[in-house]
């Protein structure tokens, strides 16, 4: 790797007064420490920090929301961050390589630059939206929150479905713990894997602290080796300087570097590609400081920092003389090397006009944001050398209301204003109100936005022997409604969740051909729509029983092909790469205080796709259903065994045309520590 243990140490300890988490779960972090020698006599609800500038208490929500907590994940133990969220409804993972490549998440049926990824509280997306979560382990994760639906109101540019956000530990008071955990693994088809990481977190009255460094690799399943690194080390503090101040900060730097086998025609329709690599290397850290004025009016200042360089190299292997193809194979001697570099500062005041606890809370939230973003491409090989340099600055103004003053029920109203340079101001209002129709049994709930993404620097700016610049483009926006339920029975033992959606996209950027030449352009073509229903269901009939079912039926449509090829985008056709229904089904069974299990059935519905990822004919892929199993056995408080099993039966499915799923794989590992499921 580029970066080696040492050089991630050295930054950790360098910028560790520079990173931030959310400055809303500060005081949580310090006030909900669990207290190992009392009996619980009530579960509290999670607090939400995703969904509003103030933390509200899951049953206040008015948005639909997934959380995935630190329980959650040691019971599942992904090997990568993405599998921890492939469960969830309205969820679709996508991999354009098969497992081990190239990953990115989708929301609602949207595109998939229409999902804010965020890393506590710090947006990590590439200008422009796209993300990818190839080789992210994130070790040392609080929990992960999934917000579906337009968030432009709160978040800007590219939160048009929803947001993800990775929330980072905050420390325990005491001396230092120190957590260790190991795993190995292999599969059918190649596929071996293993996994390492230190956890350590400790701190006084005034100071927490938590950090972690880990590493893993994938082989992936092809014969050509994936091989798949990744580097990690994350750093929060937590401080809390006076009544008045306190001092919030994060820093992570994650380093992948893997092979790329698969080119784009697929992997059997031509040979594999032994030469083809990538490298990603992202540093994320930021700084906030909370003044609490008064006990009513708190201030925030945060200063945010992002950085990604990425790497993409191929050397020339003559793949299209081995055969007579009808489609296009990039075979060249070519490299990319791609430096992107965000800064962001952001004040937010909230003040709570009436206190909650009284006659229904009434808080007032506003505040302002200026981000610069700078761009560098270089290219080089066989088509010649270039180098670009791009920036923009961008200004937000934002205001939100949340209220309770209505009896049981629950308001949130919002608006944005945002400035991108070059661009038109986009306006970009979200409600949400929620109702406890039946107290303690059923609330009901409703949603509206407005939502919006800029076309990327690169989209409108770059020019190469490759792609065309449009400098005319525009942003891509979009309106969204939804209507849901939650019912809850039986004290928590049976919980129901449904949610009704549609959301329309306009404007859309697609690349397609230049006319007259042989590169392409990003142009603002297309409306389609997406409507579906999410729902989730859990019983428990009993204490060591945790039955359920979570996930989406959605319909994607192509409203307005204008200007696209008519066979790839038909009109009132679906949209490629969406499938009608992803859903699961598992049972969790933990008989005593030391075992627990986990089966979980995954399926994925027909859907259409191009059969050459990004152009082509359209194809089917049909429907599969894969069964994992998890089982954790805790032989102490401080040392825990597990095993993964994925895809028992060996199912054979594609993750996309010629791209296959992942086989019968296995793995196992062990923990050591204070952290445990052992209670």
């Amino acid at each position: 790797m580029s970066r080696s243990l040492t050089t991630t140490l050295f930054l950790m300890l360098l910028l560790a007064g520079k990173g931030l988490a959310q400055e809303r779960d500060t005081t949580a972090a310090r006030t909900q420490e669990p207290d190992t020698t009392a009996v619980p006599v009530a579960t509290l609800r999670p607090l939400i920090v995703t969904v509003s500038r103030v933390a509200l208490p899951a049953n206040e929500v008015g948005f639909a929301y997934s959380l995935v907590t630190s329980e959650d994940l040691m019971i599942d133990r992904p090997l990568y961050s993405v599998d921890a969220v492939r469960k969830l409804q309205g969820t679709y993972i996508y991999e354009s390589n098969g497992p081990g490549g190239p990953t990115i998440l989708s929301l609602r049926g949207g595109e998939e630059v229409f999902t804010q990824i965020l890393m506590d509280g710090v947006k990590v997306n590439q200008n422009g939206g796209f993300f990818d979560f190839q080789g992210l382990t994130l070790s040392n994760l609080d929990r992960i929150e999934v917000l579906r639906g337009p968030q432009s109101a709160l978040y800007g540019s590219s939160a048009v479905s929803g947001v993800v956000q990775f929330i980072t530990a905050p420390g325990t008071p005491g001396p230092a713990r120190l957590g260790l955990v190991a795993e190995g693994g292999g599969a059918t088809d190649n596929g071996g894997s293993f996994r390492a990481a230190a956890e350590v977190s400790g701190g006084t009255d005034w100071l927490l602290y938590s950090g972690s460094l880990g590493t893993a690799y994938s082989q992936g399943i092809y014969d050509v080796p994936n091989d798949a690194w990744t580097l990690e080390g994350s750093l929060r503090l937590d401080a809390l300087l006076s009544e008045k101040w306190s001092l919030l900060g994060t820093f992570r730097q994650i380093n992948v570097e893997s092979n790329l086998p698969v080119r784009d025609p697929g992997a059997t329709r031509v040979p594999l590609d032994p030469n083809a690599r990538s490298e990603r290397d992202r540093s994320v850290a930021s700084l906030s400081a909370a003044f609490a004025a008064t006990p009513k009016w708190l201030n925030t200042l945060r200063g945010s920092f992002y950085a990604e360089n990425f790497v993409y190299e191929d050397q020339r292997d003559d793949v299209a003389e081995t055969g007579d193809y009808p489609f296009s194979i990039f075979d060249a001697d070519f490299t990319f090397d791609s430096d992107l570099r965000r800064y962001a500062v952001d004040y937010t005041g909230t003040y709570e006009l009436l206190p909650a606890g009284a006659d229904g809370n009434l808080t007032l939230s506003a505040g302002a944001l200026w981000e610069h973003e700078e761009l560098t491409d270089r290219t080089s090989g066989e088509f010649g050398e270039g180098e670009q340099e791009l920036n923009r600055n961008s200004i937000a103004g934002f205001a939100e209301i949340t209220t309770g003053v209505i009896p049981r029920s629950d308001l949130l109203i919002g608006a944005r204003v945002e400035k991108y340079e070059g661009l038109s101001a986009e306006v970009t209002p979200r409600a949400s109100l929620r109702v406890n129709a039946v107290r303690d049994l059923l609330d009901l709930r409703g949603a509206a936005a407005r939502a919006y993404k800029a076309p990327n620097l690169q989209q409108q700016y770059l020019d190469n022997p490759f792609i065309a610049s449009n400098p005319d483009l525009e942003a891509e926006t979009s309106t969204s409604w939804e209507v849901g339920a939650d019912l809850q029975l039986a004290g928590r033992s049976v919980t129901l969740g449904l949610t009704y959606f549609q959301q329309d996209f306009d404007n859309l950027i697609r690349t397609v051909a230049e006319e007259g030449t042989t590169r392409q352009i990003n142009r603002n073509l297309g409306v389609s729509r997406a409507r579906g229903l999410e729902w989730i269901l859990q019983l428990r009939p009993a204490v060591a029983w945790l039955l359920g079912t979570e996930g989406a039926w959605v319909s994607s449509e192509v409203l307005d092909n204008t200007g696209l090829p008519e066979d790839e985008f038909p009109e009132g056709e679906a949209l490629p790469f969406r499938p009608d229904v992803v859903a699961n089904v598992f049972v969790e069974w933990a008989p005593n205080a030391r075992l627990t299990t986990l089966a979980r059935g995954g399926y994925v519905g027909a859907q259409t796709v191009l059969s050459e990822r990004f152009s082509g004919e359209r194809v089917e892929l049909d429907p599969h259903f894969v069964i994992l199993l998890r089982a954790n056995y805790a032989l102490s408080y401080r040392v825990q065994l597990y095993a993964r099993v994925d895809n028992l039966f060996d199912t054979e499915y594609e993750t996309a045309f010629d791209r296959a799923g992942i086989p019968f794989t296995i793995a196992a590992g062990a923990q050591v520590g204070t952290h445990s499921l052992l209670r």
